[in-house]
């Protein structure tokens, strides 16, 4: 049988990996792989292939094809990764470099192709789910603000609180004022 590997758009979480791999298994196409952004598997691609992109399309998920969105979502999956090593405390270099090393590009051709494409810097993406990821772990109110802070890579937490107000429209403190609000 012949193996495939589809590039997958929005899949940026574990969420996204465990429903991909339950729509294989439903589908009787046992995934060899399944990570952030892609799947390997082995099967009958044209029987399995519609089905698969009608159930991904149901929860925002994509099947991408061309060359030029597919590097764009693996700009994406890395950049996740780093905020992730990041966020575990891993000595990690800048993004630029992380970025250029896990993707063998140049990172001025990258960011040129990224900001083309989404119309908005591979900074300002990351910035982006850094708030996102910020936002979480202020609904879980195990840390303090100091603490994620640090954890996220931010210099102090002024820094931290000047770009979650750049991103949310609102302070950390005004978001925590709202979310206690509405969880309660």
């Amino acid at each position: 049988m012949k193996t495939y590997e589809l590039h997958i758009k929005n899949m940026v979480c574990e969420r996204c990996v465990i429903y991909v791999m339950q729509v294989l298994q439903q589908l009787n196409t046992p995934p060899q792989k399944v990570e952030l952004g892609r799947v390997i598997f082995s099967g009958p691609c044209d029987t399995i292939l519609p089905t698969l992109e009608k159930k991904l399309r149901e929860v925002g998920l994509q099947v991408v094809y061309d060359k030029t969105e597919v590097t764009v979502e693996e700009i994406k999956i890395h950049i996740i990764k780093y905020l992730n090593e990041v966020e575990a405390g891993n000595n990690v270099s800048r993004l630029s470099a992380y970025l250029s090393d896990h993707l063998a590009r140049n990172y001025f051709s990258l960011t040129k192709l990224f900001s083309r494409n989404q119309n908005k810097t591979i900074e300002a993406f990351a910035i982006e789910r850094k708030v996102d990821r910020v936002k979480q772990l202020l609904r879980e109110g195990e840390l303090t603000l100091s603490e994620i802070s640090y954890r996220m890579g931010y210099s102090n937490v002024q820094h931290l609180s000047k770009q979650f107000r750049a991103i949310t429209g609102i302070s950390v403190s005004a978001f925590k004022t709202e979310y206690t609000r509405s969880a309660a």
